[in-house]
């Protein structure tokens, strides 16, 4: 059994730790595409002018997802909270378009795509501290109390997903050279994304949750593209 009360420990210290978690795990994600492309023979200069769209998007996409999908009528752009999932599907879209718009090979993308589970699985270290992304009820092992938030027993989903995600871009990592470990990964982000979120306290009372819907219509969008190679296509025409 862990009461975590660590969230409001934290806001008495009046430390930043959402913020900086979350931009260490942006920051260690860089780092392992930048050393792997650098051993790909990658330029620094390149890499550096896809850093600077890798964060436009990740900010956009954490932004809007949170905008669209939360439907926060009430906030705009500029002020509306980030979400890690957004973020994710921002940094894909952010480095096919790079890719399309540089003459470069396509290790961008495969590295952009295997360091997701790492930088996802890291930020959820920031929502467990936050006491965000809350758990179903649950009074088991290990289960977690926010005494300034829901101040129910709640599963320690922030965690799991940690260490799922973490799991799978060690998994995704070992077998980098292999065919297809692009659509593998995604693949493997977005089911897990799903199924984990049944055990998220957004579930109650909900046959889907809205992050549900959107792994599923990424998961098709995935198979589509994986059918009909339009990224590919798109890419050979540079």
């Amino acid at each position: 059994m862990i009461q975590v009360v660590v969230n409001m420990i934290i806001h008495n210290i009046h430390f930043p730790f959402y913020g900086i978690i979350i931009l260490l795990s942006v920051l260690i994600g860089m780092i392992y595409i930048y050393l792997n492309l650098k051993k790909n023979g990658n330029k620094s200069k390149e890499i550096l002018y896809f850093y600077i769209l890798y964060l436009t998007f990740a900010l956009i996409g954490g932004k809007m997802y949170t905008l669209l999908v939360y439907y926060k009528t009430d906030v705009n752009l500029l002020t509306v909270g980030l979400s890690a999932y957004g973020g994710l599907i921002g940094v894909v879209i952010g480095s096919i378009i790079f890719e399309k718009i540089f003459y470069c090979n396509k290790n961008i993308i495969k590295y952009t795509i295997l360091s997701l589970p790492l930088v996802y699985g890291l930020t959820k270290i920031a929502c467990f501290i936050a006491g965000c992304c809350n758990g179903i009820p649950y009074s088991g092992i290990f289960y977690v109390i926010y005494r300034d938030g829901l101040d129910i027993k709640q599963f320690p989903i922030q965690i799991v997903e940690t260490i799922v995600f973490l799991f799978i871009f060690f998994i995704c990592n070992k077998y980098k050279d292999k065919k297809n470990i692009n659509f593998i990964t995604l693949l493997v982000v977005f089911i897990f994304k799903f199924l984990l979120d049944f055990l998220r306290y957004d579930h109650i009372n909900l046959l889907l949750s809205r992050n549900q819907i959107v792994s599923i219509l990424l998961i098709v969008i995935l198979l589509v593209i994986k059918k009909t190679n339009i990224i590919d296509k798109i890419l050979a025409n540079k």
